[in-house]
């Protein structure tokens, strides 16, 4: 940029004014380079590693610090850690397989025990019904003895009305008989 302006004497004198803009840029690129080359020197460099390494040192360090002073604090104050709280889990994890273990032989107890009581039931009825019969043949018994205590007592009485003297035949007696028990 330029500018035309005349002097005292009359003559005419040009002023250039700089490109700001221009200026800036290469001062920018310049500057960026200078510094890129300072950067890629200073890593390349034994002193950052020896500061890096400085630096990991300082933080694990401070890390094992600050994890004792907070391991202190939980052994002072009742705080569950989370090997207290792993160790619960696992005792309840132990406790809830016992549980299903306990309800699994419960069950199957229970199988077996109303299996049981069928088959009881099963046997209790086949029981009644022999008592039933063995009930039934007993009063046919008691019948059938009835009936021949019925004959002998006939028997017996026309015995006694009959003279003593007169007797039957053998074979008659046992018609007789035979007919009552029929």
């Amino acid at each position: 940029m330029s500018e035309n302006k005349i002097n005292k004497n009359g003559n005419e004198e040009t002023i250039q004014f700089p490109d700001l803009i221009e200026l800036w840029k290469k001062i920018y690129f310049k500057s960026e380079e200078a510094y890129t080359n300072m950067g890629k020197e200073f890593v390349s460099s034994t002193a950052f590693v020896t500061m890096l390494g400085q630096i990991r040192d300082q933080y694990l360090s401070q890390h094992k610090i600050s994890t004792q002073s907070f391991e202190k604090y939980l052994d002072i104050n009742p705080i569950a850690s989370k090997k207290d709280i792993a160790r619960i889990a696992e005792l309840i994890i132990a406790l809830e397989d016992k549980q299903d273990k306990f309800d699994l032989q419960f069950t199957d107890n229970l199988d077996s025990i109303a299996d049981s009581l069928l088959r009881l039931v099963n046997l209790q009825q086949s029981a009644q019904n022999e008592a039933k019969l063995l009930k039934q043949d007993i009063k046919i018994l008691h019948e059938k003895l009835d009936i021949v205590n019925l004959v002998l007592q006939n028997i017996s009485s026309v015995k006694a009305k009959e003279p003593a003297n007169k007797k039957k035949p053998k074979d008659e007696n046992k018609d007789e008989r035979r007919d009552a028990l029929d």
